[in-house]
């Protein structure tokens, strides 16, 4: 049986997830990229990632997340599924395209930007005009919800011993695209532990098959 994940040696060290982590490179399968619809706001610049650092959240109810940050950071590439020790399983692989980050410098503006992706909706400026997102968590409610909230700790190394934490307060949101297929909107609000840098990140999704992966 293929092994998706291997148990380190070390309890510090990172697992594996299809063969991917930290010293190691991915490739995506360049059809996936070229069947992108014309109506795709999605850029992959480069088929093949070096990753440099790796993302755990525990979402609790044995859901985890893993991401997995190339030395390209226009994107980035996420798995969700087992714990990465013992539990094989993966229920979803996203390839995740960086639209857009923006820097509040006040408390206001982050409030705003909060109180926006609680909406039904959600306006992403595009080069043709708005695109108009619908919420996709939560969206059998037609009245503003609170966005999901999760820490995530992200090891710069394979030891897995240098981490740092991020709090992020974040939600869904999809469009249908010409193929049929939906293209996702994560709107990501970041704090950094420690150091109060706050950011916003805007990133634009497309789901990946197994198969489409290669390391």
């Amino acid at each position: 049986m293929l092994k998706f994940w291997r148990k380190s040696s070390s309890e510090d060290k990172l697992p594996e997830m299809l063969g991917i982590t930290i010293g190691r490179a991915v490739t995506v399968d360049s059809i996936s990229v070229k069947l992108l619809p014309k109506d795709s706001l999605i850029e992959v610049p480069q088929l093949t990632f070096s990753i440099v650092a790796q993302g755990h959240s525990d979402l609790g109810e044995q859901s985890h997340l893993h991401r997995f940050y190339p030395d390209d950071d226009s994107v980035l590439l996420q798995i969700q599924g087992g714990d990465g020790i013992k539990d094989e399983r993966v229920d979803e692989i996203m390839l995740w395209s960086y639209y857009d980050v923006k820097y509040p410098s006040t408390d206001q503006q982050w409030h705003d930007i909060r109180r926006s992706i609680c909406q039904t909706t959600f306006s992403l400026p595009g080069p043709e005009g708005n695109v108009v997102f619908e919420r996709a968590w939560f969206d059998s409610s037609d009245q503003p919800e609170e966005p999901m909230q999760y820490w995530e700790t992200i090891s710069e190394d394979e030891s897995g011993k240098s981490k740092r934490k991020i709090f992020q307060t974040a939600m869904l949101f999809a469009r249908e695209l010409s193929d049929g297929k939906d293209e996702m909107l994560l709107i990501n609000m970041e704090e950094a532990e420690g150091s109060g840098e706050r950011s916003v990140a805007y990133m634009l999704g497309r789901s990946l098959s197994q198969h489409e992966l290669n390391t």
